[in-house]
């Protein structure tokens, strides 16, 4: 099956006006999303040390840093971007491919077309198919490929980041596979670094080279064009149990991007379903946490094999630690990014609440399920099971509810003014002649 030429030729032969009005719509709460996460990690450390980086090895000023308005080549710019899109881990997930599919893309796309003076129409079209193309990647390479340690966001977003940037470039098909090729080479990401600065850098990588190979691919540099299938290739080398026939089903005719989810709660996606229940008991039952006992989270085997951390001691490892997570939901009945402070994580308070909540997996647990029971001192339990957690494609956000997530980040390096002319521009991105004109907005 000759699933690389069969994706390349769908990013050339698919334009904008195929895709569908709800498509489109989606398209923007993905743009709108991963800006305001992004503009929300633009002080993190993690993008001051690559700033600083960037400055230090310059670079011609082709696109934007956001939230900065410092302007570098196109591929450090893909670069930091995507990290600081991914800096906060409050960007969108698609269960299906286990994976952040817009940190890659996105800034790949804004990078290139910033450079190329494109229009806003022209950025949707690349990411739509940058996202389907790395989504369907991800959904053939299947669970096992994620349970072996690949961080699949990293290992299938250099392949979207790839065509996106190649669709904006105006790529042929045989350079598009080269792109592919490229991109897949490069393919790269353990899952070890969870809960560390090099998490994000996956994503930036991705953009990164996603750009680089559809550039070199341009410029005439030669690649394996069957990377995907080929005998030593992507699937052979980095699978287990993956399938070819899944990344190319219904190619054109259902789109991934309506199965996105878009995260309510500054933490990996699998404690969402425990912090959903936690929260429901707490209302519900008006408990605090000197009234509580004991917490039970049953949950899926990836939730503690990704947010399993037992003993967090920075805010970044909070966020993959169920039992963290589970005593802040009972603490503070939120999990906005101000609670993911290493002050917070060692809070003494926290670390006694925390050391109550107990954790096991039901191997038939979907990952967006989850079963907590509260126990009070006086021996009440209190149960409550979830199964669509808040931000799932069945239970999503509302678009003003994506707003008020993105005014809860931006503030901290826009005005308000500036805050509602870019929602402006991204709730009406295909009318932007230039997508300079939103990233004079983005500082």
């Amino acid at each position: 099956m000759k699933v690389t030429e069969r994706l390349a030729r769908y990013v050339l032969e698919t334009s904008y006006p195929s895709f569908p009005e709800e498509v489109v719509h989606q398209a923007k709460r993905c743009f709108l999303d991963l800006l305001g996460v992004a503009l929300g990690g633009a002080k993190q450390p993690l993008t001051q040390i690559l700033l600083k980086m960037v400055k230090e090895f310059g670079g011609k000023p082709q696109a934007t840093v956001l939230g900065h308005g410092f302007k570098t080549n196109v591929m450090n710019a893909a670069l930091v971007n995507g990290a600081m899109a991914h800096a906060l881990d409050y960007d969108d997930t698609h269960v299906a491919s286990i994976g952040h599919p817009s940190a890659p893309v996105i800034p790949a796309v804004l990078a290139v077309a910033e450079w190329k003076g494109l229009s806003g129409k022209a950025a949707l079209e690349a990411f739509l198919l940058g996202f389907e193309v790395e989504t369907r990647i991800g959904i053939g390479m299947g669970t096992k490929h994620y349970d072996r340690g690949w961080h699949s966001t990293s290992t299938f977003g250099r392949f979207g980041a790839a065509v996106a940037a190649g669709k904006l470039l105006g790529l042929s098909l045989d350079q598009m596979k080269q792109a592919l090729g490229l991109a897949g080479t490069q393919a790269a990401g353990l899952r070890l670094v969870f809960g560390t600065m090099t998490k994000p850098f996956h994503p930036g990588k991705s953009a990164f080279d996603g750009v680089l190979s559809a550039i070199l691919a341009q410029q005439g540099f030669t690649c394996a064009p069957n990377i995907i299938e080929g005998k030593k290739g992507y699937v052979e080398a980095l699978g287990d149990h993956s399938r070819l026939a899944p990344m190319v089903k219904d190619l054109g005719k259902k789109y991934e991007v309506l199965k996105n989810t878009f995260k309510p709660y500054a933490a990996c996606l699998l404690t969402h379903p425990t912090i959903d229940a936690v929260i429901a008991i707490r209302n519900q039952y008006n408990l605090k946490p000197e009234d509580v006992e004991a917490i039970q989270c049953d949950v899926a085997h990836f939730c503690l094999d990704s947010a399993g951390q037992v003993e967090p001691k920075t805010g970044l490892a909070g966020k993959f630690s169920t039992y963290y997570c589970a005593a802040l939901a009972l603490a503070e009945g939120v999990a906005g990014e101000d609670m993911f402070t290493d002050k917070k994580v060692q809070d003494p308070k926290m670390i006694a609440l925390r050391k109550k909540v107990k954790a096991k997996v039901v191997p038939e647990y979907k990952d967006t399920e989850s079963l907590v029971t509260i126990t009070t001192k006086e021996g009440k339990k209190y149960s409550a099971f979830v199964n669509t957690p808040k931000g799932d494609p069945r239970n999503p956000p509302t678009d003003e509810e994506l707003e008020l997530k993105f005014r809860s980040l931006a503030p901290s390096v826009l005005t308000e003014r500036k805050i509602d002319s870019l929602l402006k521009n991204l709730w009406n991105l295909e009318k932007v002649e230039d997508i300079r004109q939103v990233i004079r907005l983005c500082h």
